[in-house]
């Protein structure tokens, strides 16, 4: 199916780091969301040579010096987005530029606010994080519409213990409801292990349940996944859909291009092959179809 849009494309500031080399945050967030009729205007927070994860000696430079300039500019432009979507952020001290940003743009409007809490996975911090990120992301969590952390992320929202995991659909909804407790009007958490596979679950504020996709866990990894469908979510809600939809079409789209990746063997620290799936964003196919349940 092509999805065809009318009048001026909705505009993002996309506060993400830049890798030149694996397919991840910026790399990712910009294609994905021209595809999806957007037009992503990044706020980059850091440049790498490459990724973290599976590359070394990579150089790398912090951009919490150059923000507040990029931003000035942004301000005597008097410009009005449609959505903020955060990830990635380099040190501590930029959180209070993203919520500068923030302040100012509701300021300007009511703009859609996605914040992606960029922080670990598989139980630990990424190697260029510390503890102390926990707090400031629970700071943006606080001003967004939707947040979308894995479980990791979602533990460290919460200061719990990571071999904690919720094991039952009421501690799920426990946890789910914890996080809107930080602020947020949406909590969504990706990869949580259900049976026979993953899941991706949400919950809105003011709901009872919760929402859940699963789908088959497949023998492989790549980094960036968490980028795609976050991405694939942000556009899909400001594009009009509802949270539980978002998540599905976002859920199917990561689904299908790390299915399609794995069955062409390709390096995996390169990431998804995102250029082959671009345009079957919008598809809907019962072939790729996860499961859509209320728990």
């Amino acid at each position: 199916m092509t999805q065809r849009f009318s009048g001026p494309a909705p505009s993002v500031a996309a506060v993400h780091d830049l890798s030149g080399v694996g397919r991840c945050a910026l790399t990712v967030v910009i294609p994905v969301l021209a595809a999806m009729g957007l037009q992503p205007c990044p706020l980059p927070t850091a440049v790498l040579s490459s990724h973290t994860g599976g590359y070394t000696g990579m150089a790398v430079k912090d951009l919490t010096d150059f923000m507040p300039g990029y931003i000035a500019h942004w301000k005597s432009l008097d410009l009005k987005f449609d959505a903020l979507y955060t990830g990635y952020l380099a040190c501590e001290a930029q959180s209070d530029l993203v919520l500068d940003l923030f302040a100012w743009q509701k300021r300007q409007g009511k703009p859609f606010i996605v914040v992606d809490p960029v922080m670990g996975d598989e139980g630990e911090l990424y190697s260029t994080m510390t503890m102390a990120m926990a707090r400031e992301m629970r700071r943006l969590c606080a001003m967004a519409d939707v947040i979308t952390p894995n479980l990791t992320e979602a533990h460290l929202l919460l200061g719990e213990d990571y071999r904690s995991a919720p094991r039952s659909p009421a501690q799920v909804r426990d946890m789910l409801s914890a996080l809107l407790d930080l602020g947020p009007e949406n909590a969504l958490i990706t990869s949580m292990p259900v049976e026979n596979g993953l899941a991706n679950v949400c919950m809105r504020r003011g709901d009872a349940g919760y929402y859940q996709c699963a789908y088959p866990m497949l023998p492989v990894q790549y980094p960036g996944t968490g980028d795609l469908f976050a991405s694939v979510l942000t556009g899909a809600m400001v594009r009009g859909e509802d949270l539980q939809s978002a998540m599905d079409r976002a859920s199917r789209a990561v689904y299908r291009a790390v299915k399609d990746t794995y069955a062409l063997g390709t390096e995996i620290r390169a990431g998804v092959q995102l250029e082959l799936s671009l345009n079957a964003i919008w598809d809907d196919l019962e072939e790729d179809r996860v499961k859509f349940i209320v728990v």
